[in-house]
């Protein structure tokens, strides 16, 4: 039976069963619902695979405690609960602060932490949490980088495009953005409204385009398949420009959602990983596929570094057992190499990494690395 049909329908168990050294990781994954495409937990199971099958007496090996939490909120925090209670000692779930706040404040009272591979929001590193790490670096961040990239490339002009709909996310990242690019002398010229979920961007397309001059970006930040629509139907307006984002659209259906090469050389977004052909990434997602995991790119691979920081975090810690200490051990090394390009340190900003922002853009339909850089700009987090 292929894993992925045993996850979906119960919990996951991998663990190592010739070590006493346990690392007990609760996920409740978002297979199902809005944010599936996001989830990591297919990429985490597949890393401890990985990890128990080559650890020898005395490692530490990995159980990871995985059910669907269909996107839910409170289902997140049922199935966080549920993991604690079986001594999970690191718990995660759908990656946004409605779900990882209480969450962590949950998790205190049993001496464990969250560690989230792929959270953005900066309101996870402005709540105070004392048991929280993010494996990747806030929206202000990557709204920097893609800032400082299209600004090299000759766009002078923007439009935002905001949505309370997720937060700081979809809220905040394109006004960021758009303070990054003000202050290397470019100019916003407006910033419209949208809700996730839409199909039909005929009003904004129509107000973008009576603009003058016609923006030569613009930038929005939300999910697949809503983004590719909204670049296919400026392209099929007559847009000449670029419309750029962050790592929602880092989904292998944008492709086929965007429908052509030409619409897609017009898309550029900041992600996390460099998942491109040869990539150590990619490899790693090949091997899972052929071990029957339904892993999907980007947040796989990211759950595929969780884990292999989280057990070189025990090791460093000397526990399995005391989620803080692992936790102290994560902030204290200079850095951690990177399956998925580079390494990151948690020395200098304690909840988040310092690593290198890829920001993807499109050759002849392909993806392609377009730059790879940490911006010196922060118009947010500090």
């Amino acid at each position: 039976m292929l894993k992925t049909l045993l996850a979906t329908t119960a919990t996951l168990v991998l663990s190592g069963a010739a070590s006493a050294e346990v690392l007990k990781i609760g996920l409740a994954n978002p297979m199902t619902g809005d944010y599936a495409p996001y989830g990591e937990g297919n990429g985490a199971a597949c890393m401890a695979e990985i990890i128990n099958e080559t650890a020898a007496a005395g490692d530490v090996t990995v159980e990871i405690m995985m059910e669907d939490s269909r996107s839910d909120p409170q289902l997140t925090l049922s199935l966080a609960q549920k993991y604690l209670d079986a001594g999970a000692v690191i718990v995660h779930g759908t990656p946004f602060p409605d779900s990882l706040i209480p969450m962590a404040a949950m998790a205190q009272g049993y001496g464990a932490i969250v560690y989230s591979p792929q959270i953005t929001q900066v309101e996870m590193h402005e709540a105070g949490l004392t048991n929280f790490t993010a494996g990747v670096a806030p929206d202000d961040v990557g709204a920097s980088a893609m800032a400082s990239t299209v600004y090299a490339k000759g766009a002078r002009n923007a439009v935002l495009m905001t949505s309370e709909d997720a937060g700081s996310w979809t809220a905040g990242t394109p006004v960021w953005f758009g303070e990054a690019f003000e202050a290397l002398g470019g100019k916003v010229m407006a910033k419209l409204n949208h809700s996730i979920g839409t199909s039909d961007w005929s009003p904004q397309v129509t107000e973008i385009m009576a603009m003058s001059p016609v923006p030569d970006v613009v930038h929005i930040c939300s999910i697949v398949p809503d983004v590719g629509i909204l670049a296919r139907q400026l392209v099929s307006a007559g847009y000449a420009g670029l419309v750029v984002g962050c790592d929602g659209f880092d989904d292998p259906s944008l492709e086929a959602t965007a429908g052509s090469p030409e619409v897609l050389s017009h898309i550029m977004f900041a992600t996390h990983v460099p998942v491109l052909p040869d990539s150590e990434a990619a490899k790693f997602v090949q091997t899972c596929k052929d071990r029957g995991y339904s892993v999907n790119g980007i947040f796989d691979a990211l759950g595929g570094d969780m884990v292999r920081i989280l057990v070189e975090a025990a090791s460093d810690a000397g526990t399995t057992t005391d989620g803080m200490a692992i936790q102290t051990a994560l902030r204290a090394r200079a850095s951690f190499d990177l399956m998925t390009g580079g390494s990151l340190s948690f020395t200098e900003k304690g909840t988040w990494p310092i690593r290198a922002v890829p920001i993807i853009g499109f050759e002849d339909g392909k993806r392609v690395l377009v730059s790879y850089d940490t911006p010196s700009f922060l118009p947010h987090t500090k």
